[in-house]
């Protein structure tokens, strides 16, 4: 038997590489984490992210920064849009008012028929003002697409503990994957958010164009759910929502410049005299409340109450006669 004809053993394979690493080698470890496919658009965040952190040898609150600017950037003519609505509310708000106005009368005093009929006028003034309600609920759904986008990207390295996450912080919140030990993070984003939802830069309505009690949910009620969800969360995702909150605040203050409305197209805002002062959102809508207990009930409550009240006469015992 010939020895020499045996082929040599083939060389071990090299040793895996960690994922730090992998990192470190400018290489992607995005599925190795689980992190990315296809069909999500929060994979293709994460990759840009990863691409800022590993090609520009910046620190991982850097890219978060940088990757949330450039997203708004691109994004810029949702808030055009937004702006847009508020402009063209502002021209027929006193009409605007009459209707909400003339609507919470039928409905304190029970009228169906008048609430059909204010309703029937406003949907016809609306549409000869060419003022569109879907163009708002557009605006504000392009605007949850964008913030569920980059929250569930940015989560998702938090949670998976992505190589360099746990010391790609600064000043006092280092750990990214940590919640933020001082908590002035999750404070100012919600502190920031209130402001952004008072001059109503991404919900195509101001706080003033609002009825009372959604005034009252957007400006105090998100804000809350915001900071007591935030302590919860992650610095990095506390650091994109306070970067995203103030590139709203600076479009607000952007687009108070005539030269800059003009430039995009926005009209001005019309702000019209009036003679009495405005009450709080806190009493219009107390007093919307306690008009709505003092209403007598409306045409369909009363038949529901009296059908209710059939069949508990029709289920009961019969009455017998002595």
């Amino acid at each position: 038997m010939d020895f020499q004809d045996i082929p040599a053993p083939p060389a071990p394979a090299p040793p895996s590489l960690s994922l730090d690493e992998l990192v470190q080698s400018g290489e992607s470890v995005l599925e190795e984490l689980g992190l990315f496919s296809w069909w999500k658009p929060s994979s293709y965040f994460r990759w840009g992210l990863e691409s800022l952190h590993i090609h520009l040898d910046i620190p991982w609150w850097a890219a978060i920064v940088t990757a949330t600017v450039a997203l708004r950037l691109a994004t810029i003519y949702v808030p055009i849009m937004s702006q847009k609505l508020v402009a063209k509310q502002s021209q027929y708000k006193p009409e605007l008012d009459d209707f909400r106005r003339r609507m919470q009368d039928a409905q304190a005093e029970g009228n169906n028929l008048m609430m059909q009929q204010v309703l029937l006028e406003q949907r016809s003034f609306m549409k000869s003002k060419d003022i569109k309600l879907g163009r708002q609920l557009l605006v504000m759904m392009a605007n949850g697409g964008i913030f569920m986008t980059q929250f569930f990207a940015i989560r998702g390295m938090a949670n998976a503990n992505y190589p360099g996450f746990s010391t790609g912080g600064l000043s006092w919140f280092t750990d990214l994957t940590a919640v933020d030990p001082m908590y002035t993070l999750p404070i100012i984003s919600a502190a920031t958010l209130y402001l952004v939802m008072k001059v109503g830069v991404e919900t195509g309505a101001s706080a003033d164009q609002m009825a009372p009690s959604m005034r009252l949910a957007m400006l105090y009620g998100v804000p809350v759910i915001v900071l007591v969800s935030s302590t919860r969360f992650a610095t990095a995702i506390c650091l994109y929502w306070t970067t995203s909150n103030l590139i709203s605040l600076i479009y607000a203050g952007m687009f108070k410049a005539p030269a800059i409305r003009s430039f995009f197209g926005i009209p001005p805002l019309v702000k019209h005299p009036t003679k009495e002062q405005k009450a709080s959102a806190w009493k219009e809508a107390m007093a919307q409340y306690k008009a709505k207990k003092r209403a007598a009930p409306s045409i369909s409550t009363v038949r529901e109450r009296d059908a209710e009240s059939f069949k508990k006469a029709g289920r009961g015992k019969p009455i017998q006669k002595n």
